[in-house]
């Protein structure tokens, strides 16, 4: 799951900030619970090996943790137009979350900085995930239902 989250990242780079993580994270939580955790530290390792580990790395070791994280404690709902709504303000405040450094770097001055610099960004990342997740949560749980229910 860890590398299909970052393939399809790279498929989608194109879009800014729009791609379809958040509802794979999602899907993991609800569907295999802490475990999940597996898939996104093999996303973030995978992240980067590629693109350099960085100042914007670190805050990836605690941001995709934190959506997985709410999602296991929410994993009873079925609800896609609930799970739009918790990726689409995951990603709203994914600027916020990934300036948490920048504050311990440069202070609150460069954190603000970077995080307002970003809000054209995170209403993208709201939008395409809110989308994303709306659209493609039911279809991806009867596949994963499927698959699932083949293995056993």
């Amino acid at each position: 799951m860890g590398a299909l989250m970052f393939v399809l990242k790279i498929a989608l780079a194109s879009l800014p900030n729009i791609h379809v993580g958040a509802v794979l994270i999602v899907l993991s939580a609800v569907y295999f619970g802490w475990r999940s955790m597996y898939a996104i530290a093999i996303y973030v390792l995978l992240e980067g090996l590629v693109y350099g580990f960085s100042i914007w790395w670190i805050s990836y070791l605690y941001a995709w943790p934190m959506l997985a994280a709410v999602c296991v404690l929410m994993r009873r709902n079925e609800s896609s137009f609930m799970w739009a709504v918790v990726t689409g303000v995951f990603g709203m405040c994914f600027g916020a979350l990934c300036a948490i450094p920048y504050f311990f770097i440069g202070g609150w001055e460069m954190a603000l900085s970077y995080w307002v610099s970003g809000i054209p960004f995170d209403l993208l990342h709201c939008a395409g995930n809110f989308v994303l997740t709306f659209v493609l949560f039911k279809p991806l749980s009867r596949a994963l239902d499927s698959a699932l229910k083949y293995n056993t």
